[in-house]
């Protein structure tokens, strides 16, 4: 071949050319990872990750992956912020059933803390040619970023699905109904896995579409607030076939002897039948409000969808849930609960001191939680940078912070009976504020110099001026604002930047009723002052602005969690106007919050407005920042001295 002929540069233009075509993906490296937003039940597409062209980029090889003298490095990467304690991680390549996927022998680990510095806590690796790699890793902290690198094993590239489930867990499950685990609300959960039929294997009543347990979790729970009742149960290997039957206990959570059953799914695989014509029967089941029959048998009927329609829940009622393994495993299963109705259980909540704190500052944290059969345990995670981090026991415990950023404060409660519910808050960690500078030293007193000497002045004849009307008197600015203001576009500074929840400082009196604009006569009740959140408005306005909306939705939270409380809505302005131009401003700004209370669900006999106008201002100063801190609404959180 002549290597000068245009059809051998025609050749290597091609090659190149065509090697241009495939890109690495975006999240190739650690510093590129995905931000995977919400972890509650993420599920990708089948297909929609490839680690196709990745290229080395990270850490030595995690523990679990073979060593890079039979593999190299194909790896992506993804990150989240952690809501719970607990994380299941599914990672599903070319596995049966789930078409799309292409990746053989996945595997992958998480990591904590950054690119520069990470740190393994958990690895998987499919060493068997499953196609599927799935694990549960525990003790996250709430607020924490982790990283989670995707690789496949001997050099193996292609696209995968990836499921994430960050949860607070539940007692490992029973297989009996007896031992059931007992369920007080309706978080979702992820079961690692099912193992047996438990001690009694005949406790399924006969005639019913699942004909005997084979890997069985058994839960029950009690209804609180009447209504409908649906949930989705997701197997975590994808090709497993979940079975369920729910009953009702009519001699109570505690009774099975009598269960009677409302519900019933064994729908599944026409054997023998191509799987195009009973794949609607497999993957998720449940309860679904698009569904209308109560029992579906087994194999797949042409009229099946796997889901059945939701229960009606009553109060006061029990019910009990069998979830079957029905191709034995060993796998779990996810399960997420929705509809209307409520189940009983107990309430968990706390107080902190503040919602806005500086770096170093002592935060007061306080058990709030209840329950009428009472609390056994109290499991605390206080956040990244928290010392100390963790806690047993009611409290109340005080922490401080060695970082800034928003901390999430979690705790899990358990009961006698098993129940185990958990409470998420955040708060905001600030810089601590810098040290004010040293006073300047004073300055030796000079000797005063000698007078000089008096000259009288020569006589003068003096010069009568004619009278002057007085003065007229100088009428003051009727708006907050002044011609040359800049300040309306400014935020407070941080020195002005009022906390938004403060430790109870004082005590006010208001009418019993709380109400807006009541006619009725009331009585004076004293209140202790709990929470203090602070709204700024721009000079003359009494509008909300977006970042006013955080604040305030966290004062409708504690207003649902504690139902005791009330708020006292103060308007108030800076002190330039007139006292009659400050009363209907003032009022004008406590109205907008009230409005906005009100239509988040807050009860307005819960509400009693206080109009202050120019009364209690926080400085007399009036330059610009200072009237900026006048320019408030404070909303008070009040509960009655006992």
């Amino acid at each position: 071949m002549n290597l000068k002929s245009p059809f051998f540069f025609a050749i290597i233009f091609l090659c190149s050319a065509m090697g241009r075509l495939h890109a690495s993906p975006a999240n190739d490296h650690c510093s590129k990872a995905m931000w995977l937003k919400d972890v509650t039940n993420y599920c990708s597409s089948p297909r929609q990750f490839t680690n196709f062209d990745a290229t080395p980029g990270g850490p030595d090889p995690a523990n679990c992956f073979p060593p890079y003298i039979n593999d190299t490095d194909n790896d992506v990467w993804f990150k989240f912020t952690a809501v719970a304690t607990v994380v299941n991680i599914s990672v599903i390549g070319a596995i049966r059933n789930n078409p799309g996927g292409t990746l053989q022998y996945p595997q992958f680990v998480l990591y904590r803390g950054d690119c520069s510095a990470l740190y393994e806590i958990g690895c998987i690796s499919d060493g068997q040619g499953y196609n599927i790699v799935e694990t549960f890793i525990g003790n996250l902290s709430v607020g924490a970023t982790y990283f989670l690198r995707v690789d496949g094993r001997n050099n193996k590239t292609g696209t995968f699905q990836l499921c994430i489930n960050n949860f607070n867990p539940v007692p490992s499950p029973s297989s009996d109904c007896s031992t059931a685990v007992v369920l007080c609300d309706k978080s979702s959960f992820n079961v690692p896995s099912m193992s047996n039929a438990g001690r009694n294997t005949s406790e399924l009543p006969r005639g019913i579409c699942v004909p005997e347990e084979s890997q069985s979790a058994w839960y029950k729970w009690t209804c609180e607030e009447s209504g409908q009742l649906s949930f989705t149960l997701k197997p975590n290997n994808p090709s497993d076939d979940l079975d369920f039957v729910l009953f009702l206990l009519p001699n109570g959570v505690n009774d099975c002897d009598m269960k009677i059953p409302v519900r019933c799914m064994a729908a599944g695989e026409n054997l023998g039948a191509p799987y195009s014509t009973w794949r609607r029967c497999s993957g998720a089941t449940g309860l679904s409000a698009s569904s209308t029959d109560i029992v579906e048998e087994q194999g797949c009927d042409e009229n099946n969808d796997n889901f059945l329609t939701p229960l009606r829940m009553e109060s006061g009622k029990s019910y009990a849930l069998m979830v079957n393994n029905y191709q034995n495993t060993g796998n779990g299963f996810s399960v997420e609960f929705g509809g209307t109705g409520s189940f009983v259980g107990p309430v968990a909540h706390f107080t902190v001191s503040k919602l806005k704190i500086p770096v170093g500052e002592k935060l007061t944290i306080k058990n709030a939680s209840s329950f009428a059969g009472g609390i056994k345990n109290w499991e605390w995670n206080f956040g990244v940078g928290a010392n100390p981090q963790k806690a047993k026991g009611a409290g109340p415990h005080a922490v401080t912070y060695n970082s800034a950023g928003k901390k999430s404060i979690s705790l899990s409660i358990e009961t006698a009976n098993g129940c185990q519910v958990t409470k998420v808050r955040e708060i905001q960690v600030t810089e601590a504020p810098p040290p004010p500078p040293p006073a300047p030293k004073p300055e030796k007193a000079k000797p005063k110099p000698a007078p000089p000497p008096k000259v009288e002045p020569e006589p003068r004849t003096p010069i009568v001026e004619p009278e002057l009307p007085p003065a007229p008197p100088v009428e003051p600015d009727f708006t907050e604002s002044t011609a040359d203001s800049v300040a309306d576009e400014q935020e407070p500074s941080p020195l002005m930047d009022e906390q938004l929840e403060t430790e109870p400082k004082e005590s006010v009196s208001v009418e019993e009723s709380g109400m807006v604009d009541s006619d009725t006569t009331m009585v004076m009740v004293t209140y202790d002052v709990e929470y203090v959140a602070t709204i700024y408005f721009k000079a003359d306005s009494f509008a909300l602005e977006e970042k006013d909306f955080e604040t305030l939705s966290q004062v409708v939270d504690m207003l649902e969690e504690n139902p005791k409380q009330i708020a006292l809505v103060e308007g108030h302005t800076n002190n330039i106007p007139s006292n009659e131009y400050c009363e209907k401003l003032g009022k004008a700004r406590a109205d907008s919050v009230i409005d906005y209370l009100t239509s988040k669900g807050v009860d307005s006999q819960r509400l009693t407005r206080k109009v202050m106008g120019k009364k209690h201002v926080v400085t007399k100063d009036i330059s610009h920042p200072s009237r900026r801190r006048n320019q408030r609404v404070e909303v008070k959180l009040l509960l009655k001295q006992e």
